[in-house]
C-alpha cells in the first residue's frame, strides 16, 4: 500500500542516497553547489539578520530537507504548507522561512537558490523583509492535476510574527519567542493581504476579519466596509471600576490562559489573567477570550497588536462591547452550571417563610434547588420535579444528603396530583423554563446544531419518539405550523422553505438523523440569518418545544400551581424568550384581581355601584409584581442570565377584573368576554 515501508525497503533507500551523492562529489564541477551553500551561509556581510522565504514546497518539505537544501542550520529554518487535515496529499504551494545573519547572505541565498527544483517542482526565493507576499498558483489550492505554478504579488504584508506594521510589528518580534510554537498549517502560500487596512488574512477568508473589506480590496485598494451589526453598534466597555476590556479571536486553539496573558503581559497591568471561551463538553479553548487591563492606556497597546501574529495566527484584538443590556460582554467558567437570580428568587419566594414548603419544578441539576435548601430552616420542606432521567439520578443523591428534599419523575403541570395526596401545600412554586445548561451542552441530547450527535430532543429520552422519527410521521402542514408557532415567529417563508426541505429529503430517502447533517439542511433552506446565531437554531428550538410539549406543559403548571397553593402562595416564573412571557401575561390577565386605580372599575363605582356589589363577587385571582431582570454583576459572571426574566404571581382573594369587564361590557353593550381558558389535557402518561 501507499506510504508502506520496510526495514530493508529504508536500507535501501539510503544506500542509494548516499551512492548518489558520493557521484555527484567525484563528478567535474559536482561539488560546486554543495560548497556554493556553505558559501552562502559562512558570508555573514555584516547588517542585521534578515528573512528568506521560500515558496512551493510539497507535501514531503521538512526543516531538515529544505535547510539541506539550502545550506542551512535546520534550526533556522520554518515551514508551513497548506493543510488538508489528512484528507489528500498536499499540493505544492507550502513555503518555509530561513533566517541568515545579514541581508547581503540573503541575497546571495536567493542568487544562488531561486528558481532551482526541489522534489521536482521549481521554488520561488525571495528576501522577506514583509513587503512582498508570494501567492502560489494563482492564490487558490490547486486542484489534482493543476501544473505546479509561481506568480508574485506586491501588496504589503507583515512579518511572519508581526502585525500589521508600525510599532504592532514591533511589539510582535519582539515577543516572538514568548510565543506558542506555530502549527504546521497556520502559515500558508495564499494568505492575502487586506487593500484597505494592510491587515494579513487567512486564505479561507472572504473578507478582512479586522476591517471587513471584501478579499478583491487586496488589488483594487478599496476602502473598508462598515459593518452594521449589533455587536458593531454596541457601546463600549470600559470604566476605571471594572476596568478596561479587549476582546481577542482567532487565538490559536493550543493556547492557554497563562500563554494569552504573557503575550500581552507588557502592554499594561491586567485585572486578572487572560479568560478563554472554553468548550462545554471538552474544555478545549475556542480561539476567542477577554482580557481587563486596569487602565485605558493598557488596553489602547493591545489594540496595537490587532492583526498581529501569534502562534502562527492573526490574533484579532478588539475593544469589548457592552451587550444589548447595557453591560460588558463575559464569558462563563467552563464545566460550571449556575442558576439564574438566584438571589431574586429566594427573596421573593422563600423569605417571607423559611419554615414553609415549596416546589421547585424544574429540578435540572438543582442549581435553584440547593439555593432554596440552603435558604429554608430546619422545619422546611422542598419537592422538585424533572423529566431527565439523569436530572433524577443527581435527584435521588440529594435526597439522600437532605431530608428536607424529595425528586418526583414527572413533569410540574402534574404537580397537583403528585402533592394533593401527600396534604401538601406550597407557599411558593418555582419553575424555570426552557432547557437546562448541561441539557444544552451534553451532545448525545442533540439540542445544539452545533454539535454532532443523534438528532433527540426530548428532555425524557425514555418516553415518546426522537426528533429524527418525529420528522418522518408528521405532516408538512404541521411542521410548517410548528416551526413558524415555536421557532421562525416573525418569519413564515423561511418556515415553509424549511418544512418544504425536510419533506423533500424525507421523500428521496436522505433526511438526516444527526444534529450536524439536519442543521446543515436546515441553513441551506433559509439562507441568511440576521441575527448573530446559527441559521438552524430557531429550527431546532422549535421541534424541542413541540416534542416536549413546553408551552403546554407550562401552562398546566402554572395552573396546579394555582390550584394547589394557599393564600398568599407565591408563584416565580423564570423566562427566557418573549413567547414565554407572553403565556406568563395571558394566564395572569385570566386571574388578575382589580386595582383600586383600573379605569373600568372607577367607572363601574360611580354608575353602577349596586349591581357591582350585587354581581361580582371575590374569587381566588392573581397581583402580579415586577418583572426583574439580572443584575449587571450577575450578567458578569453568568453570561447566560443575560435573557432571564423573574416573574412572580401571588395567590389572594378578590374581584378578578376579567369578571368586572364581563358585567361592564354587558352594561355598556360592548360585547362579551370569553371565559378563562382550562389548562390544556395531558396527552401522554406518566407514572405519579
Amino acid at each position: 500500500p501507499m506510504g508502506s515501508s520496510t526495514p530493508k525497503k529504508e536500507k535501501k533507500e539510503k544506500k542509494e542516497k548516499k551512492e548518489k551523492r558520493s557521484s555527484e562529489d567525484k563528478s567535474p564541477g559536482g561539488g560546486d553547489e554543495r560548497s556554493k551553500k556553505q558559501k552562502v551561509q559562512d558570508d555573514g556581510g555584516g547588517g542585521e539578520p534578515t528573512r528568506v522565504r521560500v515558496v512551493g514546497l510539497t507535501k514531503t518539505a521538512n526543516a531538515d530537507g529544505v535547510g539541506a537544501f539550502l545550506g542551512l542550520d535546520a534550526a533556522s529554518v520554518v515551514v508551513g504548507m497548506w493543510g488538508t487535515h489528512g484528507k489528500g496529499p498536499k499540493p505544492p504551494g507550502g513555503q518555509a522561512f530561513a533566517t541568515t545573519a545579514s541581508r547581503s547572505a540573503a541575497e546571495k541565498l536567493v542568487e544562488a537558490f531561486d528558481g532551482k527544483t526541489l522534489d521536482g517542482v521549481e521554488l520561488k526565493v525571495i528576501v522577506d523583509d514583509g513587503d512582498v507576499a508570494v501567492h502560489a498558483n494563482g492564490g487558490v489550492t490547486p486542484g489534482k492535476d493543476a501544473k505546479p505554478t509561481i506568480k508574485a504579488m506586491e501588496v504589503p504584508r507583515p512579518p511572519l510574527f508581526g502585525g500589521g506594521g508600525g510599532a504592532a510589528a514591533n511589539v510582535s518580534v519582539s515577543n516572538a519567542d514568548t510565543a506558542p510554537s506555530m502549527s504546521p498549517h497556520d502559515v500558508r502560500a495564499d494568505d492575502w493581504s487586506c487593500g484597505a487596512c494592510g491587515c494579513s488574512n487567512f486564505a479561507r477568508r472572504t473578507s478582512c476579519f479586522r476591517c471587513a473589506a471584501p478579499k478583491s480590496a487586496t488589488t483594487s485598494g478599496a476602502p473598508a466596509t462598515a459593518v452594521n451589526t449589533a455587536a458593531a453598534r454596541a457601546s463600549a466597555q470600559g470604566n476605571a471600576q471594572d476596568g478596561y476590556e479587549v476582546f481577542l479571536k482567532y487565538l490559536p486553539h493550543s493556547a492557554n490562559e497563562e500563554e494569552v496573558t504573557k503575550y500581552f503581559a507588557d502592554c499594561g497591568a491586567m485585572v486578572s489573567q487572560a479568560r478563554l471561551l472554553r468548550d462545554p463538553q471538552s474544555g478545549q479553548p475556542k480561539g476567542a477570550g477577554f482580557i481587563t487591563f486596569v487602565d485605558e492606556a493598557g488596553r489602547n497597546e493591545a489594540l496595537k497588536r490587532d492583526g498581529a501574529r501569534f502562534g502562527g495566527r492573526n490574533v484579532s484584538v478588539t475593544v469589548a462591547k457592552k451587550s444589548t443590556f447595557g453591560v460588558r460582554a463575559t464569558d462563563q467558567a467552563y464545566g460550571t452550571h449556575t442558576p439564574a437570580m438566584l438571589a431574586e428568587t429566594i427573596a421573593a419566594l422563600v423569605a417571607p417563610d423559611r419554615s414553609g414548603v415549596y416546589v421547585d419544578g424544574t429540578f435540572g441539576r438543582g442549581g435553584h434547588t440547593r439555593g432554596i435548601l440552603a435558604a429554608l430552616s430546619a422545619e422546611g420542606r422542598l419537592h422538585a420535579f424533572d423529566m431527565d432521567p439523569e436530572a433524577i439520578k443527581v435527584g435521588k443523591e440529594l435526597e439522600r444528603e437532605d431530608s428536607r428534599f424529595k425528586i418526583h419523575h414527572a413533569p410540574f403541570g402534574c404537580m397537583a396530583d403528585v402533592l394533593r395526596p401527600l396534604g401538601v401545600k406550597p407557599s411558593g412554586v418555582f419553575l424555570d423554563l426552557g432547557i437546562s445548561s448541561p441539557q444544552f451542552d451534553d451532545s448525545s441530547r442533540g439540542f445544539r446544531p452545533e454539535q454532532d450527535g443523534p438528532l433527540d430532543l426530548r428532555f425524557d429520552v425514555e418516553r415518546g419518539v426522537p426528533a429524527s422519527e418525529y420528522l418522518r410521521l408528521v405532516s408538512r402542514e404541521e411542521l410548517r405550523r410548528v416551526i413558524h408557532e415555536y421557532g421562525e415567529t416573525t418569519d413564515p417563508i423561511a418556515a415553509r422553505r424549511i418544512t418544504d426541505a425536510i419533506v423533500l429529503a424525507r421523500e428521496n430517502g436522505s433526511l438526516p438523523s444527526t444534529t450536524k447533517e439536519f442543521a446543515a439542511l436546515v441553513a441551506k433552506a433559509k439562507g441568511k440569518e440576521y441575527q448573530m446565531m446559527h441559521p438552524a437554531k430557531l429550527t431546532f428550538q422549535a421541534l424541542r418545544i413541540a416534542l416536549n410539549q413546553e408551552f403546554d406543559e407550562m401552562r398546566r403548571g402554572m395552573h396546579a400551581a394555582f390550584d394547589i397553593m394557599p393564600e398568599h402562595g407565591r408563584l416565580g416564573i423564570l423566562t427566557w424568550k418573549h413567547s414565554e412571557c407572553a403565556i406568563v401575561v395571558d394566564f395572569f390577565r385570566d386571574y388578575e384581581v382589580i386595582r383600586d386605580d383600573f379605569p373600568l372599575y372607577e367607572w363601574a363605582l360611580k354608575n353602577h355601584a349596586d349591581k357591582c356589589s350585587k354581581k361580582l363577587e371575590r374569587k381566588w385571582g392573581m397581583h402580579m409584581d415586577d418583572a426583574q431582570r439580572p443584575s449587571e454583576q450577575e450578567m458578569r459572571q453568568n453570561s447566560r442570565s443575560r435573557s432571564a426574566t423573574l416573574h412572580v404571581l401571588r395567590k389572594r382573594e378578590a374581584v378578578r377584573i376579567a369578571d368586572l369587564e364581563r358585567l361592564s361590557y354587558k352594561l355598556k353593550g360592548w360585547g362579551k368576554i370569553p371565559d378563562a381558558k382550562p389548562a390544556p389535557p395531558v396527552t401522554f402518561n406518566y407514572k405519579i
